[in-house]
């Protein structure tokens, strides 16, 4: 196993949680303490005359930083048009989604400075289960949201940076918290249609129950389309939700909720930039149109809270997740068999189990109020993968077939001290221990046209992360935020597995007296790249932050945080070839800008921009570039929730040039997109109308500097390979609640 060293300020945080827990226990007063945990939170503006919208009830952490968010504004999910799950996603401040497989696929995301890909660095989660799947057979950190009906989140969370010691894999740019209604309003049954063959019918309904003491509603939806492409998508979506909450005395509630989702689709793939630009084909024809793919995936979870003495609370919740997947690509189309074509079969089977827990209570410490809380848990995953060289939906060879179990154990502390009105601290430590079990069952292979490495084997890790977070708010208009904190992502259980193979072998043949130049054939011949010797299983991130947030005159908000983060290793299992590539140190610096304005009492303004600029440590200046790292992304627009019925939302999004290589030779071009939302309340009905791409502009959605040769050509070609996104397009629909 190896060690991550257990640095000064990793001791200094725990004697310091050890000290405080001691010292509050023994001095705590017999009263109980009001929690002010629980309060009504103001992330905009407050006024008696608007919005109910705008007030949120909040149940856990105050924010703790100027970037995070405890609740998305209700008016955000309320009048924003959200169709989809990545609308959902594109609700949370300062992140920008790309879809390339037309809808099936988990979006690719980017987040302060990172394009963590479809998840690498964004741990998401739904009801406190992960969404986030480790060793995944598309890539790591893979996280495909689409089982969520967007009409039953109730809020969604977010936490930027890695200074919250709930939060653990993946959450090194930030972590979203999506919550689901415990209770919905009344039934209510919903229409909606448009271009491209677009339909969505979704119904909700609320169940009859024993008592008032109880809750149960159903829902499901179910939507399809084809796209703007001219090989049509077929993109088809099914998905079920149900959630049963009882209340079982004064102290405890319990709640149970159960979900099915199923998709599939074809998809155009990436393009070449050159095929468009020759005319072979137009902005939204395919190369390859057998892309495509199936997914889907069945939750089960339980969540148990109760109240004890001093307001102190458990949480105690046991999950289990099913879930398969299966997709077809074509990125370079003929460059590796020029008579077949490329194409790629990816497929992940897995069972997740998992459990959280949490105890919390107040004490005082003399004038101090100390908020405690414990939390621990585990994960498990046991996942069998393969990848295959599949023309035209054909298998012909298998390159990858593993079978892998995962497990993630975790305990984490965190102390919240309140020392006056003004000033607030937050500490916090979490422990994770990670074992990887391969069983690789192409280790033995001895066909010399697959010359990728496999490994059966094990490994372990375990990582401490220190946390700390500091408030001060000199009046009610202002708060300044103080953040550091360390966290980590994990890497694919084969890439750790392979490491530690490469490892033993460099042991074992230096006691065999071998030369270095021996040692290299022989790992040659077993198609080891002895680079990947040392490489981190569970690589570090460290980060900072500074910031302030103002309110004004209950009508202006606005927020302003600078912050740093460095990463140990850009480590990536890339599902698509079977193998790692390999980059050094990263760091990242930026700032995070976020408006709120009150026109009027039923109109608001709103902007985040971010900016940010990153780079690799260790590489030259002409090479140290972060593919496809996002350097200014900004969000925004105008919402109207007028005491007519009528609603409107114009929104805008914009995410600008950004080097798609490591020596900026090859650019992903921005764009800046605005839709309109409309939508109107008459009694028990609404009827509302979205616009796509107001301005019908030619944007590229997702873009990648890939090497291909078409089946024509003599020679490969490396460029820009795009998704083309949607045209100017219209949707509407009514809903009807009863």
């Amino acid at each position: 196993m190896k060690k991550n060293g257990l640095p000064f300020v990793q001791l200094l945080i725990t004697l310091l949680l050890i000290l405080i827990f001691f010292f509050g226990t023994s001095q705590a007063e017999e009263e109980s303490i009001q929690n002010e945990d629980v309060e009504t939170e103001n992330d905009s503006v407050s006024s008696d005359e608007v919005i109910e919208l705008e007030k949120i009830i909040v149940e856990g952490e105050r924010v703790y930083s100027t970037a995070s968010s405890r609740s998305i504004r209700d008016f955000d999910l309320n009048v924003r048009p959200v169709s989809t799950a990545q609308d959902m996603l594109q609700l949370a401040p300062g992140l920008v989604i790309a879809q390339h497989a037309g809808g099936g696929k988990a979006e690719q995301i980017f987040l302060r400075g990172f394009d963590a890909d479809h998840g690498t660095d964004v741990a998401i989660s739904s009801d406190g289960t992960p969404v986030n799947m480790v060793s995944h057979g598309h890539g790591q950190g893979y996280a495909d949201i689409h089982f969520a009906i967007p009409e039953l989140v109730e809020s969604i969370d977010v936490f930027k940076g890695p200074y919250f010691a709930r939060y653990g894999n993946f959450s090194t740019a930030g972590s979203i918290q999506f919550r689901t209604k415990d209770k919905i309003d009344g039934n209510m049954l919903k229409i909606e249609g448009g271009e491209f063959n677009t339909q969505k019918f979704t119904g909700m309904f609320q169940l009859p129950t024993l008592s008032k003491h109880q809750n149960a509603y159903f829902a499901g939806q179910f939507y399809n389309t084809d796209g703007p492409v001219e090989s049509e998508q077929d993109f088809q979506r099914l998905n079920l939700f149900g959630k049963f909450r009882t209340e079982l005395n004064e102290k405890s509630q319990l709640s149970v909720s159960a979900s099915s989702f199923t998709s599939a689709w074809d998809a155009s793939g990436q393009i070449p930039k050159r095929a468009v630009d020759s005319g072979l084909i137009s902005r939204f024809g395919t190369i390859d149109d057998l892309e495509g793919g199936q997914t889907g995936r069945q939750n089960l979870n339980l969540i148990y809270t109760a109240t004890g003495e001093g307001n102190s609370q458990f949480l105690f919740q046991p999950y289990f997740c099913r879930y398969n997947f299966k997709l077809f690509s074509n990125f370079t189309f003929f460059l590796e068999d020029s008579e077949n074509s490329d194409m790629i079969e990816q497929t992940d089977d897995r069972t997740v189990l998992g459990l959280n827990t949490e105890y919390k209570f107040t004490q005082s410490i003399s004038s101090i109020q100390a908020n405690t809380t414990f939390g621990g848990g585990f994960r498990s995953d046991d996942i069998a993968v393969s990848l295959w060289h599949s023309p035209n939906r054909r298998r012909l060879t298998q390159r990858v077939d593993s079978g892998i179990i995962e497990r993630n154990l975790f305990l984490w502390a965190q102390e919240e001290l309140i020392i006056n009105p003004k000033l607030r601290f937050q500490l916090g430590l979490r422990g994770d221990y990670f074992t990887f079990n391969v069983e690789d069952h192409l280790d033995t292979l001895s066909d010399e046209t697959v010359n990728l490495p496999h490994a059966s084997g094990y490994a372990q890790e375990a990582m401490l992360n220190p946390k700390f977070n500091m408030v001060y708010s000199p009046n009610q208009s202002i708060d300044v935020f103080l953040n550091f904190g360390t966290g980590f992502h994990s890497n694919d259980a084969r890439d750790v597995v392979i490491e530690q193979t490469i490892s033993d072998l460099e042991q074992t043949y230096k006691r065999q007296d071998l030369s270095e130049e021996q040692i290299d054939e022989r790992l040659t011949q077993m198609n080891f790249n002895r680079d990947h010797a040392g490489i981190q299983t569970l690589p570090r991130a460290i980060g900072a932050e500074i910031g302030t947030r103002h309110r004004f005159f209950d009508r202006f908000n606005i927020g302003f945080a600078g912050w740093w983060l460095e990463l140990d290793e850009e480590l990536v299992f890339v599902g698509d070839a079977g193998e790692t590539e390999i980059s050094g140190k990263s760091q990242r610096i930026g700032i995070d800008i976020e408006g709120r304005i009150k026109i009027l009492s039923w109109l608001w303004v709103d902007t985040d921009v971010n900016l940010s600029q990153g780079k690799y440590v260790d590489e030259p200046d002409d090479a140290n570039q972060i593919p496809l790292a996002p350097r200014i992304t900004s969000t925004g627009g105008i919402t109207a929730i007028h005491p007519s019925g009528w609603d409107v939302s114009l929104r805008y999004r914009h995410i600008g040039d950004r080097p798609a290589n490591e020596d900026g030779s090859v650019t992903a071009e921005g764009y800046t997109v605005v839709n309109l939302g409309l939508s109107y309340t008459y009694g028990p009905f609404q009827y509302f109308v979205a616009v796509e791409n107001l301005f019908d502009v030619d944007w590229n959605e997702a873009q990648f500097d890939t090497e291909s040769r078409l089946a024509h050509e003599p020679e490969p070609v490396s460029e820009i390979h795009f998704t083309p996104g949607n045209p100017l397009n219209l949707q509407a629909g009514i809903s009807f609640q009863f």
